[in-house]
């Protein structure tokens, strides 16, 4: 786990960013398609009111990878990084009105 850590940190990413960009790499690999969605959830308490509350404010985000061939980890890991924090500002939006 340390050492996945510091790969994380050595790469600007965190370590569900790496594990998220891993699983997708190994979706990727296993289905052959280069557009890999994965369903991750979000705290969605981004609102000081929320942030003392108890309850399930839970969401479910879709996030995106364009896995091409020759794509090297650090550039998944640039996009996955990328998406997970545009993804972020939009956490509020209930999973059932995205599909």
């Amino acid at each position: 786990l340390g050492s996945l850590r510091a790969l994380a940190q050595h790469a600007g990413v965190t370590l569900p960013m790496l594990l998220l960009a891993s699983y997708q790499a190994l979706l990727h690999r296993y289905s052959g398609q280069e557009d890999v969605r994965v369903g991750v959830p979000i705290a969605n308490r981004n609102r000081l009111e929320t942030e003392g509350l108890i309850g399930f404010f839970v969401n479910t985000q879709v996030l995106k990878a364009d896995i091409h061939g020759q794509m090297s980890t650090e550039q998944l890991l640039h996009q996955v990084r990328q998406r997970s924090l545009e993804a972020q500002t939009h956490q509020d939006l209930p999973f059932e009105q995205l599909v």
